[in-house]
C-alpha cells in the first residue's frame, strides 16, 4: 500500500505545481470501514480557497479516475490545513511573520504572540509588548492562532 500512496503523492506533486500549489500532507488509510484519499493542499501565496480545493479535486480524481492506481473504493478528501496550520519549520516561520501563532517549547513553556521575525537561530515572538527570543530547534510544535 505504501508504493500506491508514493505512486499517487509523486502525481499529487505534479498536478499541484502545475497550479502554483503545494502538497501539505497525504495519507490513505481505513477510517469508519471505508478507504479514505486525503489530500491537504498549499498556496504558498496565502490562504486556499474552496474554488482551489474543488479544481484539484477534479485534477486529482480525473488522474486517478484514468491511472486507476488504487485497488480499493476510497473516498477522495481535498482541504487546506486550516486558518489554525500547523507551522512545519524555519521557512512556515518566515512566510508567516507579522501572524498570530502559538509556540510549544521543548522545555514545557508556551508562547502565544505575533511572529516578529525568523532567522536561522532565532525566532522573535511578540507577546503583548515583550521580545521573546528562541531558537527554532527548542520548538516541539507550533500552530497559526485564528484572529477575528
Amino acid at each position: 500500500m505504501k508504493d500506491v500512496l508514493e505512486s499517487v503523492k509523486s502525481e499529487v506533486e505534479k498536478i499541484l505545481l502545475s497550479m502554483g500549489l503545494e502538497l501539505f500532507d497525504i495519507s490513505f488509510k481505513k477510517e469508519r470501514g471505508r478507504w479514505v484519499l486525503r489530500i491537504i493542499i498549499d498556496d504558498p501565496n496565502g490562504y486556499v480557497s474552496i474554488a482551489q480545493c474543488e479544481n484539484v479535486s477534479v485534477k486529482v480524481s480525473d488522474y486517478l479516475d484514468r491511472e486507476d492506481p488504487i485497488p480499493y473504493s476510497y473516498v477522495l478528501e481535498v482541504s487546506s490545513p486550516g486558518l489554525d496550520r500547523p507551522l512545519r519549520g524555519l521557512n512556515d516561520y518566515k512566510r508567516f511573520v507579522g501572524k498570530l501563532a502559538k509556540f510549544w517549547l521543548v522545555n514545557g513553556q508556551v508562547h502565544v504572540g505575533r511572529i516578529e521575525s525568523a532567522q536561522e537561530n532565532q525566532i522573535v515572538l511578540d507577546v503583548l509588548g515583550e521580545k521573546i527570543t528562541f531558537r527554532p530547534e527548542d520548538v516541539k510544535r507550533s500552530r497559526l492562532e485564528i484572529e477575528f
